[in-house]
């Protein structure tokens, strides 16, 4: 059993490094290679998990010993982690098939398979991670696979910054993760989560420090999850390919931030600050996601804004101490906009455009297409083809246990779902073909093949999530009420009415006008000024760099004045000596001549070394001015967790 949890990430991790070692000559004969490859390594992984469920497997290995500090790496395989590495594979698997179909005639695209099979391997990683060191670095190792994906196509315009602008965004809440487990490590002296959380669990850590730990983890998934304030990266990524998004931007990267809430919940139970903070930025999420899609013109930039939206309202329902209706979620909403992804990539491969204004009548042309779009616009709206209980009735039944504030908000959130997506179909599936009859043979078997399994899964979220709940390591929340279960399918029914109703009397027109889009101001206002501070930080350290040089570069010119002056001075005064005291006894002659040999021994030497010295540092401070934006930005990171560190450690000791 331990070599089939390990195979689960090495596959894909090996097909990715087996892709991009092919030389060119064999890729570009052999096209089918590479997604042949890992496609196959994925579906392998999958079938290891299969043969894993129902069992407790754990791979542990010391990596590192010192001073009672234990760092551990491993993998471990539970109910909630099972359930999420096999969402992942399973979508990654659909996806992949879609793919191959998608980058069809790409002139790169075994690196893009190559790239997707790095993911995958790390994503795998980050959800079966045992220790917060693995967790960490396959954490990292899913942002440099994300940046390579989004800025796949870094010649076209945008797609370079998209991609950086990603990379730093999520790397600022990285920064907290780090903090996190480092702070863990000084207090418990392990890494291993499960230890750690038996002790959050046992009570054993102070409010306050359990607040701040809580607090740190939480600001990690904030940039990966794109809640606000981090929000912005997510909808410019969408200049990547559509098997990017469909994979990256519904059950994987993004989920992670979910994720990581779920796993270290026992931390969460701990602190209700901690909780109050993430309920209210999840609402906050929610709702500025939910009211931005409903004005958007780009297909892919309204579902990417309706992803913020569905991650905040999980993180709501975490804050309000349901993790296990935020589970549920989390595993439909990886089927439903992966779902909505793909068909979004269909129709822009027929058409040739994703803009809202100019599509129509795909029903008529792209009939599997419309059905999968159907499918999971329904399901994004709470409404199961059985009308049975969904995800969303089991956060608004979490929500209006707590308050009915909190309910009548996540009511409002179910309502705004409906009209986005609502209106979405509306202009979509029909009308007249407002972009003609298209490349009908744009979408292949292929890419309708990876769209009916996602689809599939959405129409029978509710069966597979009753399966799933069993496995998760929370208490299942009551049966809703069939006022809750009424409330949720009358909001999410309501709200498609409202959107399909606003796109036939105004089209396209935002369905709640225009003023929404002003929320999106102050989110580029602060993009926009982390950017610059990171340029003016990076131009700062030039400056500094050059002023430190120059200030080494005289220092070393006035030890080596220092150096040679020092010597003749000590000869002149032992030259008058000397002869001022040339009748003295033979041994003041020889007290005079130990003094001049420690001069030149000692002084010299000493004085030569600390110009060597000197010298040496000014060559490596020079080293540091590489022009390159990204190493300053590490510096800067690196300096600023030491500061943090430092001080957290004086403030808790």
């Amino acid at each position: 059993m331990s070599a089939l949890l390990l195979a689960v990430p090495l596959l894909p991790l090996i097909a990715s490094l087996v892709v991009w070692s092919l030389p060119q000559g064999v890729a570009q004969h052999y096209p089918r290679l590479p997604p042949i490859l890992v496609i196959g390594a994925t579906g392998a992984a999958l079938g290891a998990l299969l043969l894993l469920h129902g069992t407790r497997t754990t791979v542990r290995a010391v990596w590192f010993k010192s001073g009672g500090r234990v760092l551990q790496a491993g993998l471990e395989l539970g109910g909630l982690s099972w359930s999420m590495a096999v969402l992942v594979a399973a979508v990654a698997l659909a996806v992949l098939v879609y793919g191959a179909g998608y980058m069809r005639g790409e002139p790169l695209r075994a690196r893009f398979f190559a790239e997707l099979g790095l993911f995958v391997g790390a994503m795998l990683a980050l959800v079966l991670a045992s220790s917060f060191v693995l967790l960490f670095a396959a954490w990292e190792l899913v942002g440099v696979a994300s940046w390579l994906l989004i800025g796949f196509h870094h010649r076209e315009p945008g797609s370079a910054s998209a991609a950086a602008k990603a990379f730093l965004m999520t790397r600022i809440g990285d920064v907290g993760f780090l903090l996190g487990w480092l702070l863990v490590l000084d207090a418990t002296g392990t890494t291993d989560i499960a230890r750690f959380l038996e002790l959050a669990s046992a009570g054993a850590l102070p409010p306050a420090f359990a607040t701040l730990l809580a607090l740190l983890f939480f600001s990690a998934a904030v940039g990966k999850s794109a809640q606000l304030p981090l929000s912005l990266w997510l909808p410019d990524a969408m200049v990547a390919p559509t098997p990017v998004s469909a994979l990256l931007h519904s059950a994987t990267m993004v989920a992670a931030g979910v994720y990581l809430m779920l796993r270290l919940y026992p931390l969460l139970a701990a602190t209700a600050d901690a909780r109050a903070v993430i309920f209210w930025l999840g609402l906050l999420s929610a709702a500025t996601g939910a009211l931005l899609a409903t004005a958007q013109t780009d297909l892919k930039r309204l579902l990417a804004w309706s992803t913020i939206s569905q991650l905040g309202e999980m993180l709501l329902a975490v804050g309000l101490g349901a993790p296990y209706a935020a589970a549920l979620h989390l595993v439909a909403h990886g089927l439903f906009k992966s779902t909505l992804f793909m068909c979004a990539g269909s129709i822009d491969k027929h058409a040739g455009t994703r803009d809202l204004r100019e599509l129509g009548g795909i029903w008529r042309v792209l009939p599997v297409t419309a059905a999968c779009f159907a499918v999971g616009a329904l399901a994004l709206a709470g409404i199961e083809p059985l009308f049975t209980e969904t995800s969303h009735d089991a956060i608004l039944g979490a929500a209006w246990r707590t308050g009915p504030a909190q309910g009548l908000a996540v009511l409002a959130l179910l309502l705004l779902a409906g009209m986005y997506i609502g209106r979405a179909a509306a202009l979509l599936l029909w009308g007249p073909t407002r972009a003609g009859e298209g490349n009908t043979g744009a979408v292949g078997r292929t890419m309708r093949l990876g769209m009916l399994g996602t689809a599939f899964g959405a129409a029978l979220i509710t069966p597979l999530l009753k399966g799933m709940g069993p496995l998760l390591p929370f208490s299942p929340v009551a049966s809703s009420s069939l006022a809750v279960h009424l409330g949720a399918l009358g909001a999410g029914a309501g709200g498609l009415l409202l959107g399909a109703a606003s796109a036939w009397r105004r089209g396209a027109a935002p369905v709640l006008g225009t003023a929404v889009l002003r929320l999106q101001s102050p989110l580029v206002g602060l993009v926009s000024a982390a950017c610059a501070l990171v340029w003016n930080m990076a131009a700062a350290a030039e400056t500094l760099e050059r002023w430190l040089d120059g200030v080494v570069r005289h220092l070393v010119a006035a030890a080596y004045t220092i150096s040679g002056s020092g010597r003749r001075g000590l000869a002149g005064i032992e030259s008058a000596l000397d002869a001022s005291a040339g009748g003295l006894a033979r041994t003041a002659r020889s007290l005079a001549d130990g003094t001049e040999q420690a001069e030149s021994s000692a002084f010299a030497a000493a004085a030569d070394a600390l110009a060597g010295l000197l010298q040496a540092g000014g060559g490596r401070m020079r080293a540091v001015q590489t022009g390159k934006l990204y190493l300053y930005t590490l510096g800067l990171f690196a300096w600023t967790m030491v500061v943090l560190v430092a001080a957290a450690l004086l403030y808790l000791k």
